[in-house]
């Protein structure tokens, strides 16, 4: 199928980016990498329909028990603010890094991965390395 038919027929199809129910070894340490390192924020919800634990974030990601078995994703990206000082902090927390602060294509950048080893991107848009 081209793209041509999708974006010819613009009643029917994907709109937005919604979220991630991410499953993790251990929900508790999970919450922690992600609230007290990343900066993410809790948000109300509903409990899932099977009753699992979960933790739902602002930024559109979700944590549940489950996993990982095997990692089904590259890798989840997220615009950040401040991004040396989440590397200071991810850094003085012994978090594992993939790649460290670097100019990346959408601006200052790092990679790095969560306690299941889930690699999650941060960059800061407009920003770049000190010269």
């Amino acid at each position: 199928m081209s793209t041509d038919t999708i974006a010819n027929n613009a009643t029917a199809g994907a709109t937005e980016f919604a979220h991630i129910l991410l499953k993790v070894s251990d929900i508790k340490r999970s919450e922690r990498f992600y609230v007290d390192l990343l900066g993410f924020k809790i948000r109300p919800a509903k409990p899932l329909p099977d009753g699992r634990p979960f933790v739902p974030f602002t930024q559109g990601l979700a944590l549940t028990n489950g996993g990982p078995q095997q990692l089904q994703i590259d890798h989840m990206a997220f615009k950040a603010k401040d991004v040396p000082a989440i590397a200071a902090r991810l850094k003085a927390a012994g978090a594992k890094f993939d790649r460290d602060l670097h100019d990346g294509i959408y601006g200052l950048t790092i990679y790095v991965f969560d306690p299941d080893g889930n690699m999650v991107e941060l960059y800061e848009e407009g920003k770049k390395m000190p010269a």
